[in-house]
């Protein structure tokens, strides 16, 4: 919830009251938030989820409401001719003016970089569990990966993370923006799902879900809180 202090919103003219909320965009019913909502229940934070898959409209939403936004992975392309996608860049470049936090996963990072005008292009599929190079830390650790397009290097952006099959791998901009193109909230079930989906075997008997919620809640909470 957010309390108006002048007629003029920047990002210093503002100021959160009460519980945070968190505005989500989901684009999918198999792909929803997964340990997102764990993090959100431990921190006290609200989240607002917009069904774009089910035919929600977002383009009356006003970003100046937002305390941060959320967007999630789909399958859907962000080159594709679809007006809920334009409607999410709009909100995007708007919270970046007001310096709200957005983070975006997969298909929510390609939002990101389209919005302030790099392009995503399509390669081979990147599916399946990997290993993830933290470029500032000079250590690897274990995502999902999931996509079939990929990001170009945000002009301004600081580049965090990279894998071999997929160089830019996540990003942060402007100080209160990341986006990730891997996968780090993912469930059992829903890898399963989305394995059925595409016809393909992910082994992920030596994968540790609970070290990479963990991580994707420290970075949620660098972002939001």
């Amino acid at each position: 919830m957010l309390e108006r202090i002048s007629n003029t919103w920047t990002p210093n003219n503002w100021q959160r009251t009460e519980q945070m909320i968190i505005d989500v965009m989901q684009h999918d019913a198999r792909v929803g938030l997964g340990s997102i909502a764990d993090w959100a229940a431990a921190n006290d934070v609200e989240l607002r989820v917009h069904r774009l898959d089910e035919g929600e409209d977002i383009r009356a939403l006003n970003p100046a409401d937002m305390d941060g936004l959320l967007v999630l992975g789909g399958f859907n392309s962000v080159n594709d001719d679809e007006t809920w996608l334009a409607a999410e860049r709009i909100i995007i470049r708007s919270l970046d003016k007001l310096g709200r936090p957005v983070f975006g996963i997969c298909l929510g990072a390609q939002q990101i970089v389209r919005a302030f005008g790099a392009p995503v292009f399509k390669k081979d599929r990147d599916f399946g569990f990997g290993q993830v190079t933290d470029i500032t830390a000079g250590t690897q650790f274990t995502a999902m990966n999931w996509h079939s397009d990929y990001m170009s290097e945000l002009p301004g952006a600081t580049q965090l993370y990279t894998s071999t099959k997929t160089p830019n791998q996540g990003f942060k901009y402007h100080a209160h923006i990341m986006g990730l193109q891997f996968h780090l909230e993912v469930t059992p079930a829903m890898v399963q799902d989305w394995a059925e989906l595409a016809q393909v075997s992910v082994d992920d008997s030596d994968v540790d879900y609970a070290a990479m919620h963990g991580r994707l809640a420290e970075l949620l909470t660098a972002t939001f809180l």
